[in-house]
């Protein structure tokens, strides 16, 4: 028996023999030889490089320009009472102030309870770490004037919204309104050194440049020759600075990838977008956002999986033992990874992070980052870990030391054989390799804790009926998609499963990676699966007899109804793919 997820493509050896370390190089040297924020003339180059590059190939190329929400930091400064200055490092979307002076209050790594614990209201917080969207909200929701961050060694460019893509009504009120710096911590120390002498009053300066900005936006197409169906193929071109690594190196792998299969278009069973964003790293995913909000039609319909390449071929970057992917597509990801590297790597649930911009339209995805420096024990690493799941970033990330020497050559060709193996496996696999019976069994693990922690205060029983029924239908369809020949089915049948998986992406991803409406964009904030019936684990904190209690438990009803709706929509799905 073989699953889906198992399928090798003829293709495989003769493409990945011919991934060329030198042509990749030669990407990234011209890419990486500007600075790139989103709508810079630097940027511009790049996209025009990318532009020419893929028309040379013979790809089909649309190049439009979008207006997004784009924030550039300038500079950002702290004046002391002595009237020295420690120069720091501003982030997007922080508010611009002039000499904002404030008493300096310690609190420590930033919990709420940290705040309300030093009477941090009304005064500049002193935060140890990185400036992250949590870390800075928390802070402005504790009546902060502002932050001062923290971090060791590298002053690393941040963004500090919590909204995702551009601002809407019901979510600009979030737009930052407490300015945010960033220190190293030698300087760190010297404000704890005059924090021992009481109170310490500083001036903070930021300038940040927030508005609305053109930014470029393209995509590259292949046809597919059997499949109306197509794999998106994504990565950013903005950067901080020049960027080699995040995210030039990335651009060379995608330009590779396009090249090699360009060659071989005739052997496409679907096809393939190459999508290069803008407004990454200074929009919060404005591009890949804007793309969502405008293909949702398309991409629901007919997209089968987002590959995303960010951060390829740094120096050093060994480690393939992590990768992120949605569960449908973790056994896909696993197998390219330990084919292709010869490592045994795990899947992991994605964070809220990295253009993961389609799973409101049901899109399954598969990485983010995917090599990575060997576990170090250093402050970004730990931090990073807490973020995204991660522990593999480099020193040099988001840091004006992102140069062409912090690339290794043979890392980026390895990197560039995953992304191209794991594309053309979903593009050529007779049957869509997604394993939905890992999604469902991830949802029903959840329940079974949602319930565990609500103990006898709600009843989801009903959910986890369902999801038991959806777990034992899917394990048939596994094994029954196994046992299929596909040289040997009629392309009519082979049809039918694949529109039957696709549906299932369709129901099971937003369900797990969404709070529920499909249309909008979730806060870059971590999301839990089943979002909606995550607050059944406060119900133990609740007086039975209160309003807040009864409020939830009203909400917990209405957010079962919505999870039993889905599973018993999988369910239904599954009978027809078990008796077509």
């Amino acid at each position: 028996m073989t699953a889906p997820w198992e399928y090798r493509d003829p293709l495989e050896s003769p493409l990945t023999a011919e991934v060329s370390a030198r042509r990749l190089m030669e990407h990234v040297r011209t890419i990486g030889a500007w600075e790139r924020e989103s709508g810079s003339p630097g940027e511009a180059q790049a996209f025009d490089y990318i532009e020419r590059t893929l028309k040379a190939f013979g790809v089909e190329v649309e190049r439009r320009e979008i207006e997004a929400y784009i924030s550039l930091p300038l500079e950002g400064r702290l004046r002391l009472p002595d009237g020295s200055v420690i120069e720091g490092l501003t982030h997007s979307f922080s508010p611009s102030v002039e000499a904002l002076e404030g008493e300096v209050v310690d609190v420590g790594d930033g919990r709420p309870e940290d705040y309300r614990r030093t009477g941090a209201a009304g005064k500049l917080a002193l935060v140890r770490g990185l400036a992250t969207p949590g870390k800075a909200w928390v802070a402005q929701q504790a009546g902060t004037l502002g932050q001062i961050f923290v971090v060791a060694d590298h002053l690393h460019n941040m963004i500090v919204t919590t909204i995702w893509g551009t601002p809407a009504p019901e979510t600009a009120w979030r737009l930052p309104a407490t300015p945010c710096l960033s220190i190293l911590g030698a300087d760190g120390q010297r404000l704890h050194d005059l924090l021992a002498r009481p109170p310490l009053r500083v001036h903070l300066t930021t300038r940040v440049r927030t508005g609305w900005t053109p930014i470029p936006h393209l995509v590259g197409s292949l046809t597919g020759r059997v499949e109306d169906r197509f794999l998106l193929l994504s990565g950013h071109v903005d950067a901080w600075h020049h960027g080699a690594m995040d995210n030039g190196s990335a651009n060379a792998a995608m330009l590779e990838i396009a090249r090699l299969l360009a060659g071989r278009r005739d052997a496409l069973r679907r096809g393939i977008r190459f999508a290069f964003w803008s407004g990454h790293s200074h929009g919060r995913y404005a591009g890949s956002a804007w793309y969502a909000d405008h293909a949702w039609r398309e991409l629901h319909a007919r997209c089968v999986l987002h590959l995303n390449v960010d951060s390829t071929g740094a120096r050093g970057a060994t480690d393939y033992s992590v990768l992120h992917a949605t569960e449908a597509a973790q056994r896909l990801a696993e197998t390219v990874v330990a084919d292709v590297t010869g490592q045994g790597a795990r899947g992991r649930r994605f964070t809220r992070a990295g253009d993961q911009s389609f799973w409101g339209a049901g899109v399954p995805s598969a990485f983010m980052a995917l090599s990575g420096i060997p576990r170090q024990d250093t402050e970004l690493s730990r931090q990073m870990e807490r973020l995204v799941g991660s522990a593999g970033f480099p020193w040099w990330w988001h840091t004006r030391e992102d140069t062409i020497d912090k690339i290794d050559a043979d890392v980026l060709a390895l990197d560039t054989k995953v992304y191209l193996t794991a594309a053309l496996r979903g593009l050529n696999a007779p049957l869509l390799p997604l394993d939905h019976g890992r999604a469902a069994e991830s949802l029903l693990a959840e329940l079974e804790s949602l319930q565990a922690a609500a103990g006898g205060r709600f009843d989801l029983a009903p959910a986890l009926v369902a999801a038991r029924e959806v777990v034992a239908r899917l394990e048939r369809v596994t094994a029954a998609l196994g046992r299929i020949e596909p040289a040997a089915t009629p392309a009519a049948a082979l049809e039918a499963i694949n529109r039957g998986l696709m549906r299932l992406s369709r129901i099971l991803v937003p369900l797990a990676y969404t709070s529920g409406d499909r249309f909008v964009h979730d806060l870059a904030l971590p999301l839990l699966p089943l979002a909606g019936l995550q607050r059944a684990r406060e119900l133990a904190a609740l007086d039975a007899d209160s309003d807040a209690f009864k409020f939830a438990r009203a909400a917990l009803v209405r957010e079962r109804n919505r999870a039993v709706h889905a599973l018993d929509s999988a369910a239904s799905v599954a009978d027809e793919l078990l008796h077509p």
